[in-house]
């Protein structure tokens, strides 16, 4: 397989050696000009940037754009010509003016190869399911961290991102894993497990992230891969001395593509909602009236009540007792309204943009120094890096520190040893969050300000600020502002890790490696809620409240590893064996106090409150060991028919003594078809491999430490005259848990095509994953009310298509494409009762894990003698008054109630498919590159896409594409019920409430200048790009994008299940932010 670099990608070392050999002398004999060009003997193309040097000396030059060169030489002299990519070449002078050289691709240096844990592969030879992505790739666009750099580039891998300041983007790799486990990724870095989590790596350190997705493939990581193994290697130093800035600022604003409606649009819906409802004592007239406005929308709220008046025309103005009065005209009294009504504009009435108030142009900084050195002995690697947000949201900040050096050096052919250091310190301020009560109210400024009265307005006309903002229409919703004031949520964290190798090459097919990797990581969080906050205000007592958490991790881990790589003709083995040992170990405190006397302190100084003693205390401690043996062995036979097999045993201290060891086995076949002669035959097929992959591998996380021997819960008993506190059994014990395990098949299919042109792969796959854990009931007699055990099964299946192609490759003008496909179908197979349903659970046998089941409905009630009939009997049979232009329930049963029978699934939150495009044009020195993310088929549950109006009877902001939408008698097909604050049964539109939230997003548009070489050898520079993106510029959608939803948002679902899984909402709405970039990267 060739791999051909563009020819514009100028070399290294030959624009380094043009600054050398600018100090270099002449030559004393005779010497003569010579001049040629040197091309590509392949394409017949001239490459620019070729080094040609004198033997012996260090006299030289290299090529120019066009490929060609001049220089003085001795007639005697050989002519060195050297580019990355390419054979070198030695040529004799022999006295000759012009010499022209064609090169040859080097095909050994040029074959990729790919990280597949505990060693690195050649592509062509890998048999499992991975995907790869390079550092270019990673900075195409600036993200706070690799897992947004994956989003759309690797097939298989959903990622929906957060953008909150300083949060992780959730991931998941072929489907769920788990019910109600935990499933973390597995993330490798340089071979050494990652205690911390991403945020702690800079994304300007990695050189390529490698993901394993299959059994076959992820089996060597035994039972901590069953949600897939994330392998990132960072960069090295390379030959000679390189120092790198990449730097950018961003200018982030909320992106959303919702025409809000004004303060009047939203009084003209209200007043229809209450003149609507079949009593006449709701709102007293069929016309617009000032008086009734205010009696029914001002709630004695001063800037309401003004901001109503200036909707009408007065003959009075400033007492406002008379409006002035207009005729009616004849359409008018045909409607039943008087001869005069009073003079009425629903444009005068101001409006108050609420989320523009509550949110800012935030400002990232993002800036990266490296300096990096290399030899064939040694090469060493150090960076720095500085990350500075301000959220689109106030009062949302992230800040963090990076360092890394790597380093190895080779003192003696039969050694190498070397080693990384990486130190991350940040700071987090989380945001402002409204909890009405309890946390399952939260919402950020943002979602609060959806909520917000637009008449309205965060301060009184003396600046004073209102506590209650329109009063809310009877509502109590504090203003947004006093929590910003008055709260805080701080967290800190800093990461310190190591690691260290050696390698012994004991014989030319035999080397022995020693890995040790170590690591601290320590997390403070302070909260802080001042007397002024809405909680505390809402006390019996209105004083601070403050919390303070403090958490320490750390863990170690050896490695002894051997590899053995041996060729006998047309057999080649290569056999690693592993040894792995691993301690992790956890601590924290915790402590909360209310009626803090003082806010200055926040969460310090807790002791200083009302009692003098904490409101909640506690410590922990937990720790967990693993120790593992590994053999994997590659077989290839001609070099075309591969085999994989690996072993892996893995001994836990979670697990029961007698059940604490588990094996994981995996194999794999591959047949690359290429080599065959009715492959080769064909000439527009450059490379084609079939690969078959099965395997079982485990999910760690699954069980938590000591959970085998059964939790303890407090538990208070009556000792003396006193209560004093014990611990009882929380579940019955169980030595038989084990890990929760995965079966999986993959079929794949490697192709190339017009001499690889054209690229990609497909893969097939079916996945098991039994043993679930699940707490079971225990009868009473027992002695114990629950037991943890290995009784579920859940299944995912699915596609993976991913494709890249150079579409044209001209001597100025390049284009290519690549994109990706997935889908996964997900479904449960057995849970605590094997096939039975678990209902208050939202769990069901052949559905998926997260599903949306609500009551249904059938579309509108219409005002036709059918329909009335039916309702009659609705009344008859359930007591529910129906009346035309409300929801009509789906009646499954046909029975005219609503009940569990009549509960449907609507589907689930899970994309039916996801997908990304990418497509970049080189003209030139400029470069343009798009990116294009979709996720199809996922629904959303969001009370912001508007059915009604709520039980106070005002609705506040709401998309102004959906005011007009609203049935009435001329009006029978609208997509939204009657107006009316009469709620007949909320039950009944339930199923509205479920949404459509697919979405395709253009994430980056980007573009770059490449300074011309000429410019860089006067500034002594090896590269200066300049560029410019736009993210996430177009977005389009259905009824959540059009609601101001992110759809994206994995951070943002109101509701749950029983045991914890997400099923939707709006709560913590993280909207979507649209950023521009400006930076510039440059190579000395």
């Amino acid at each position: 397989m060739k791999i051909r670099l563009h020819q514009q990608n100028l070399g290294i070392r030959p624009i380094m050696l043009f600054f050398v050999l600018l100090l270099g002398g002449a030559n004393a004999v005779a010497q003569s000009k010579v001049t040629g060009t040197i091309t590509d003997e392949d394409t017949g193309e001239s490459i620019p940037g070729v080094s040609i040097l004198i033997e012996g000396t260090t006299t030289g030059t290299v090529t120019d754009l066009d490929g060609k060169y001049s220089l003085t030489a001795p007639d005697d002299a050989t002519l060195i010509i050297s580019y990355i990519g390419f054979m070198d070449e030695k040529i004799p002078v022999n006295g000759r003016s012009v010499i022209d050289v064609a090169m040859k691709m080097d095909i050994s240096e040029l074959e990729e190869v790919v990280v597949v844990g505990y060693g690195v592969q050649k592509k062509s030879d890998v048999t499992g399911a991975l995907s790869s992505i390079d550092a270019e790739t990673i900075q195409e666009r600036p993200v706070q961290n690799a897992i947004d750099a994956m989003q759309g580039k690797v097939a298989g891998v959903d990622i929906q991102t957060n953008r909150r300041p300083g949060e992780t983007s959730g991931i998941q790799i072929r489907g769920n894993k788990s019910i109600n486990r935990r499933q973390d990724v597995l993330y490798v870095v340089d071979g050494i497990v990652l205690m911390g989590d991403l945020n702690d790596i800079n994304p300007n350190d990695i050189q390529s992230i490698d993901v394993l997705k299959d059994a076959s493939a992820k089996a060597i990581y035994g039972s901590r891969a069953s949600n897939g193994v994330v392998l990132i290697t960072t960069k090295s130093g390379k030959e000679g001395v390189r120092v790198n800035y990449n730097g950018s600022v961003s200018l982030d604003v909320i992106s959303s593509v919702t025409d809000w409606a004004t303060a009047g649009e939203m009084l003209d819906r209200n007043r229809q909602a209450y003149q609507n409802h079949p009593s006449p004592n709701f709102y007293r007239a069929d016309y617009p009236d000032p008086f009734e406005d205010i009696r029914n929308f001002g709630k004695n709220d001063y800037q309401t009540i003004n901001a109503i008046r200036q909707g009408y025309e007065w003959e009075d103005p400033g007492t406002y007792t008379q409006p002035r009065m207009r005729p009616t005209t004849a359409e008018e009294r045909a409607k039943g309204w008087p001869a005069q009504v009073p003079v009425y504009n629903s444009g005068n009435i101001p409006s108050f943009d609420w989320m523009d108030f509550l949110t800012q142009t935030g400002v990232t900084h993002n800036h990266n120094v490296s300096v990096s050195s290399g030899t064939d002995k040694s090469n060493i690697y150090f960076s720095l890096g500085y990350l500075d947000q301000d959220g689109a949201q106030q009062n949302q900040e992230y800040t963090r520190y990076t360092a890394r050096i790597n380093g190895d050096v080779k003192p003696t052919k039969w050694l190498k040893v070397g080693g990384s250091i990486a130190v991350t310190s940040s700071k987090q301020n989380y945001g402002t969050v409204y909890r009405a009560g309890s946390a399952t109210g939260a919402r950020d400024l943002y979602g609060l300000a959806t909520g917000m009265y637009p008449m309205s307005e965060p301060y009184d006309s003396l600046g004073n600020l209102n506590i209650y903002p329109g009063n809310n229409q009877g509502e109590p919703k504090f203003n947004p502002l006093i929590d910003l004031e008055n709260t805080q949520d701080e967290r800190v964290s800093n990461f310190f890790q190591t690691n260290l190798f050696g390698e012994i090459q004991l014989a030319p097919w035999l080397k022995y490696r020693m890995n040790f990797g170590g690591g601290i990581k320590n997390h403070r969080q302070g909260e802080w809620r001042g007397r002024a906050s809405t909680l505390q205000r809402s006390a019996d007592n209105p004083l601070g409240w403050g919390r303070y958490e403090y958490d320490k991790t750390d863990q170690w881990m050896v490695e002894n590893i051997i590899y053995v790589d041996q060729q006998w003709g047309i057999h080649n083995i290569a056999v690693t064996l592993l040894h792995s040992a691993q301690k992790n170990r956890g601590e924290g405190v915790e402590v909360s106090a209310n009626g803090l006397i003082n806010d200055s302190p926040r969460w310090y100084n807790l002791q200083a409150n009302l009692t003098g003693n904490p409101s909640g205390y506690g410590t922990g401690f937990s720790e967990r060991s693993l120790e593992s043996y590994m053999s994997r062995i590659n077989y290839s036979l001609f070099d075309k028919y591969l085999l994989t097999a690996t072993l892996r045993l893995d001994g836990s201290s979670v697990l029961a003594e007698g059940n604490k060891w588990d094996y994981f086995p995996s194999a794999a076949l591959a047949w690359k078809m290429e080599e065959e002669n009715f492959i080769q035959n064909l000439s527009f097929i450059s490379q084609m491999k079939l690969r078959v992959g099965v395997g079982v591998v485990g999910n760690q996380a699954s069980i938590n430490p000591y959970e085998s021997s059964g939790p303890l819960r407090q538990y208070d008993y009556i000792f003396g005259t006193g209560v004093a506190v014990g611990y009882i059994p929380a579940a019955q014990p169980n030595e038989n848990l084990t890990w929760e395990k995965q079966r999986e098949i993959n079929i794949g299919l490697d192709y190339g095509f017009l001499q690889d042109r054209i690229t990609g792969s497909l893969e097939l796959y079916q996945s098991d994953i039994f043993d679930l854990i699940f707490t079971r009931p225990l009868p009473a007699m027992v002695g114990y009310t629950e037991v943890a055990a290995n009784v579920g099964s859940l299944r995912n299946r699915g596609i993976e298509f991913n494709i890249s192609s150079v579409n044209i490759d001209t001597r100025n003008f390049t284009w290519r494409t690549t994109a990706n496909f997935s889908a996964n179908r997900e479904s449960i197979q057995e849970l605590v009762n094997g096939k039975e349903d678990m209902p208050g659970s939202n769990l069901f046998i052949g559905q998926p894990v997260s599903i949306f089941r609500t009551y249904g409905t059938d579309g509108l009630w219409q005002d036709t003698e059918e329909d009335a009939e039916e309702m009659a009997i609705w009344a008859d049979s359930s007591s529910i008054n129906f009346r035309p232009g409300t929801w009509k329930p789906l009646d499954v049963n046909g029975d005219y109630k609503l009940d569990e029978q009549d509960l449907v699934i609507h589907g689930s939150r899970n994309p039916l498919w996801t997908g990304g495009l990418t497509n970049t044009f080189t003209y030139k020195n400029w470069t343009l590159s798009t990116f294009l993310y979709a996720r199809v088929g996922q629904l959303y549950r969001s009370n912001l896409v508007p059915w009604g109006v709520n039980s106070s009877g005002f609705i506040s902001y709401a998309p102004k594409s959906d005011l007009s939408d609203y049935w009435s008698s001329d009006n029978p097909d609208a997509k939204y019920p009657e107006l009316t604050v009469q709620n007949t049964d909320a039950n009944s539109g339930r199923g509205a409430e479920i949404n459509d939230g697919t979405f395709f997003v253009v994430r980056n548009i980007s573009v770059t200048y490449n300074l011309p070489q000429v410019i860089l050898n006067r500034m002594k520079a090896k590269k200066l790009e300049i560029y410019a993106q736009v993210l996430n510029p177009f977005l389009f959608g259905g009824p959540v994008v059009k609601a101001g939803i992110n759809p994206d948002d994995n951070g943002g679902w109101a509701e749950t299940n029983s045991v914890g899984n997400v099923i939707g909402g709006t709560n913590n709405n993280r909207v979507l932010e649209k950023s521009y970039v400006f930076g510039v990267r440059l190579g000395l």
